[in-house]
């Protein structure tokens, strides 16, 4: 009995080791990661934030917005849009992308600042941009490397904004104005047929002279920035008749209309075009325009106040998105129209990709989630910002259930936006140096300190053409 109670026990004690063993085996499997399971899991069902920074207002709420649908889409990613205000916006990413860091991982800009932070943006070559109208992605979004003589996208053009011709369509659909007004001139009262600009002095003559308006066109004579917008609009119209400075186009990417079309023989960089006799045209023009409004000695007309002049005026050159700004009494009544001639300038704002964002590839998919038709269309229905999508532009002017002078100012919008090209520069000396030096020597001429219109625009470009001289080291 001993002898077999020994084997027994023994065993016993083998099938409780195997037993422990086994257990211990399954217990371990249970609560330990395997590691083949973790390298195999894509990135995006980890829980990731996209942070994005841009300045504050509408186009950040809708940013924002946009951002809570993506999220319903990958339940695992969410969006968060730091603002700051837009005076010291770029200042604030410049500081945090010139450390290299991560911290943001989707870039805001606007078209005169791209330059400035495109040295910190990755290339944006796996975006299809088929549908987003080309000349908004244009000014901004594409640069010209002047190392490389090259293109790059570096932005996504999220929204629709065109310096345009706005106008009463209550005082052009009189037709006892219409008939005298088109007996002495000889042009049809209808701003949408205007083919220069002087059928807009005319206009103004007319209605100032009639006691119709109190004003004539509005248009921004700002000294601290509204000229170097206001000025291109005007100019684009000789620019592109005087092949001695175009080259028969519409300007290279980041000099655009300011600068000549080509780069001259022996040199690296296009050189300043407004020195130029279709210059000196512009500017005379562009004074004439201004004398039918405030002195800009005592009253400078701005982006801000332009909306609150525009009832005792006919109408004002204005970007598309200070319409919502203009009094509620009277925006049923305002309709668009192109710069005379028939096309129109770009104020667009981006997004882009920082280079050191850890989550880059999923930063590139929300850009292309913004610029879909569907969420494009939710941009203009909740936020009132114009599509940059030209499929949304299309499902929005056939839209019946929006009234009828949106619908108006849709359809003018996106054909402007077809044909803006006549664009300031958004080279990085803009900011610095160029728009000062122009819009102080414009000024100058405005109120009279400089009797010379040319002597302006020479001392102008002679600035300019040692800013962009010293900046690229030509």
């Amino acid at each position: 009995m001993k002898g077999l109670s020994v084997k027994i026990i023994a065993v016993i004690i083998v099938v409780i080791v195997v037993v422990a063993a086994v257990a211990l085996f399954e217990l371990s499997s249970k609560t330990s990661p395997s590691t083949t399971s973790t390298t195999t899991v894509p990135p995006t069902t980890s829980n990731v934030t996209l942070t994005v920074v841009t300045f504050s207002g509408e186009s950040a709420q809708f940013i924002q917005y946009a951002g809570e649908l993506f999220h319903q889409e990958h339940p695992n990613v969410t969006v968060q849009v730091i603002t700051f205000p837009f005076s010291d916006y770029i200042d604030k990413e410049l500081t945090v992308l010139t450390g290299h860091s991560s911290q943001y991982d989707i870039i805001g800009f606007t078209s005169t600042s791209a330059q400035r932070v495109s040295p910190y943006l990755a290339p944006l070559n796996g975006l299809n941009l088929s549908e987003v109208i080309q000349p908004q992605e244009y000014f901004g979004g594409v640069i010209y490397n002047v190392s490389t003589g090259q293109e790059e996208t570096i932005g996504v053009v999220y929204e629709t904004a065109v310096y345009l011709m706005a106008y009463r369509e209550s005082i052009f659909s009189n037709q006892t104005l219409a008939k005298e007004f088109e007996s002495q001139y000889h042009v049809p009262f209808n701003p949408s047929m205007w083919n220069n600009w002087t059928e807009v002095i005319w206009a103004d003559q007319f209605l100032k002279s009639h006691n119709v308006t109190q004003y004539g066109f509005l248009i921004d004579d700002h000294v601290s920035h509204g000229i170097i917008d206001a000025f291109p609009a005007v100019f684009g119209w000789f620019y592109i008749r005087d092949s001695s400075i175009s080259n028969g186009s519409t300007g290279i990417p980041g000099f655009n209309v300011m600068f000549t079309g080509f780069i001259p023989n022996g040199g690296k960089l296009p050189v300043p075009s407004f020195n130029s006799s279709a210059g000196v045209q512009a500017l005379q023009t562009y004074a004439q325009l201004v004398n039918y409004e405030p002195n800009p000695s005592q009253l400078q007309v701005s982006y801000d106040n332009l909306p609150e002049l525009f009832p005792q005026a006919p109408g004002a050159f204005l970007f598309t998105s200070q319409l919502s700004y203009i009094n509620s009494s009277i925006v049923k009544d305002v309709y668009l129209a192109p710069l005379p001639g028939g096309y129109a300038e770009t104020g667009t704002d981006f997004l882009g990709v920082s280079k050191y964002s850890a989550h880059s590839q999923l930063a590139e998919e929300f850009l292309q989630f913004l610029v879909s038709p569907q969420v494009q269309e939710i941009a203009f229905l909740k936020f009132g910002k114009f599509p940059s999508n030209a499929q949304a532009f299309q499902a929005l002017i056939q839209n019946s259930s929006i009234s009828q002078y949106q619908r108006e100012w849709l359809n003018a919008t996106y054909h402007a936006a077809l044909n803006a090209w006549a664009n300031p520069p958004n080279i990085p000396p803009t900011y610095v140096s160029l728009i000062t030096d122009f819009n102080q020597q414009v000024y100058s001429y405005l109120i009279g300190q400089i009797s010379d219109p040319s002597e302006a625009l020479q001392t102008a470009a002679q600035q300019w053409y040692s800013a962009t001289q010293s900046y690229y080291g030509a």
